[in-house]
């Protein structure tokens, strides 16, 4: 029997387990944003935390995936938002994630990850004043919309009012609007979520 056939379980093994630590820690990355546009910045110490350990945790399992480069991004990353604002360790946890994301299999959850990415992102781009930053939130919803085949229609058709809202909003550089149409988007994908 050739030898490669007695490896090929382990292989499938590595791969399979990384999305899982990589789905995990992809959720401990997203509270922080989410504590931020929420208001609960208190929580964000402990949300580091959590997320600093998810990742040395997962870290021995991801290494087989992930290069060397990158964790140390990540090591070094994680280090600084500790001494960051708010909405720095919003932006910082979003570009770890975006990074991780690299390593995930494209899927419709995976674009669904992004779009939420994304919506955060500008948020967190909004809120500081930052109009000519705002990532293309249209675009990130796109194959997230395109995706459904009428699975959620109505949160379909919200997630395309909310866009419509965001984007005047952004042309008047209205901040409390486009935020809210960004809050709304980012209440969709929990629908989206849902089969």
């Amino acid at each position: 029997m050739p030898s490669i056939l007695l490896l090929l379980p382990a292989l499938v093994a590595q791969v399979s387990s990384a999305p899982t630590a990589l789905d995990r820690l992809q959720d401990l990355l997203e509270a922080i944003p989410e504590a931020v546009i929420d208001g609960k910045t208190g929580n964000l110490k402990g949300l580091l935390a959590q997320a600093r350990t998810g990742w040395d945790k997962a870290k021995p399992e991801l290494r087989k995936v992930i290069p060397e480069a990158e964790q140390t991004f990540i090591d070094r990353q994680l280090k600084a938002m500790e001494k960051m604002s708010p909405r720095e360790k919003a932006a910082g946890a979003l570009g770890i994630s975006a990074t991780l994301s690299r390593y995930q299999p494209r899927s419709p959850k995976q674009d669904l990850q992004a779009a939420d990415r994304t919506a955060m992102l500008a948020w967190c781009s909004v809120d500081a004043g930052l109009w000519q930053a705002i990532p293309r939130v249209a675009e990130a919803f796109k194959p997230v919309l395109d995706q459904d085949k009428g699975r959620h229609a109505l949160a379909v058709a919200s997630a395309g009012e909310a866009l419509q809202r965001f984007q005047v909003a952004v042309t008047k550089k209205q901040a409390p609007a486009a935020k809210k149409a960004l809050k709304d988007l980012l209440a969709l994908v929990d629908v989206f979520e849902k089969p």
